[in-house]
Parts: C-alpha cells; structure tokens; sequence
C-alpha cells in the first residue's frame, strides 16, 4: 500500500494540472473573445473618426452647405410650386449643384419665342417669393436648354442662343422686376446637347425644352460696389 501513495500523489497532481490547463484554455479563449470585440469596436470608433475629420475638412471647406436646410426646402418648393399643376412641367430636385428647379418651357413663354407669358412671369413670381424666403443671399444660376429641332422651326442662329435668350429673359425678370442683386444671378445655355430624355419622341422632345434654375449653396459674401 506504501508503494501505492507515490503513484496516486503523481495522479493526483496530474489530474489538478489537467484541470488547470483546462481552465487556463477556457479563460484564454475568453480573453481572444474580448479582445476581438474590442478590436471590432476599435476599428469602429476609427472609421467613425475617420468620417468625422471628412465631414470638418468639407465643412471648412464650404460652410454654406446646409443639407437639411436644403432637403426640407426641397419639399416646400414642391408642394408650392406643383399646387395647381396638373401635369409633368415642374419638379424639384437636389443633386451636388444645389436645389435645381426645373420648369418646362411650355409653362414660362410664348411658343417659338425668348419672351416671357403672363402664366410665366406669375410663376416666376412665385418662386422668387420662395427664394427670398428660403435663400435670400445664395447665388442663383439660370440655365436654359432645347430640344434637337427648335432651329428647324425657330429662326435662331443656334440652339445655344436660343437657348441663352431664353435664360436671360428670366434673368432680367428676377432683378427688373424683383428686384435681385446682379450679382447673385447668372445665365446660360446648353442648347439641345444635355437631354433630359430621348429627343426621338414629341414627349421626349417636350422635356428637353426647359429651364433649371439652381438655386446653389454659395452665398454672396461681399456688399454690391457702386
């Protein structure tokens, strides 16, 4: 029995470290579980800096932006100006330009010509009402487009004259008559060659016809010189 202590004390000792490597094991894979979550959190909180330095850095660069101004701007400017419009001839829309305002010509001036309707020149009433109130220093660009025959019926030299013209008539409505700074305001055109839609089609065609006026982020910063 003497003989006997020694080999149990031994298997003893063995099962103990058995069970302390066991142990060890599970705490270990206890420890690798909470450092892969830290780790993920880690990565997180960097991505997450990293996002933020981005948003300072575009933020520095252009403090007139606004995205929420603009985005529930969008949604006055639509329900007011479509209130009354029964068909397709406005819509609103945001893109990295600013808030676009696109009208169809149809809706602003007598056919075939750059002169401005009585049903333009109150819808245009309108939406300066919406500009003063909304953005009453942003800059404001007028862009006018045609489609790919206006020169076939129109006598124009070009459809980026026409188109210009065309531009410019509500240009000098916005500071003739209500009263703009100069200086917020520019014109131009695109004639037929940026299509909203296929200019194979009357309804395409129709489309292609219109004015955008992009009300942009920028804002006028210095005082109208004499």
């Amino acid at each position: 029995m003497k003989s006997c202590k020694p080999v149990l004390m031994v298997f003893l000792i063995f099962l103990s470290g058995c069970c302390s490597l066991n142990s060890s094991g599970k705490q270990i894979k206890s420890l690798e579980g909470s450092l892969g979550a830290l780790s993920h959190k880690f990565e997180l909180a960097r991505k997450e800096n990293i996002n933020l330095k981005e948003e300072l850095l575009l933020f520095k660069k252009n403090q007139d932006i606004d995205t929420r101004r603009f985005v529930m701007a969008q949604d006055t400017f639509s329900k007011e100006l479509s209130a009354g419009d029964d068909g397709d001839s406005v819509s609103v829309e945001i893109t990295d330009k600013g808030l676009i305002i696109c009208i169809l010509s149809e809706k602003l001036f007598v056919s075939a010509s750059d002169a401005l309707s009585d049903q333009g020149r109150a819808f245009l009433d309108k939406i300066t009402a919406l500009i003063n109130s909304e953005f009453p220093n942003n800059f404001i660009y007028i862009e006018g487009y045609t489609d790919n025959q206006s020169l076939a019926v129109f006598e124009w030299k070009s459809d980026w004259e026409f188109s210009f013209a065309r531009a410019l008539s509500v240009l000098k409505y916005f500071t003739e008559k209500k009263g703009f700074d100069p200086l917020r305001l520019s014109a131009s055109g695109f004639g037929q060659y940026r299509p909203r839609a296929l200019n194979e089609t009357k309804a395409g065609r129709r489309l292609n016809r219109r004015i955008e006026i992009v009300v942009s982020p920028q804002k006028l910063r210095h005082a109208k010189t004499l």
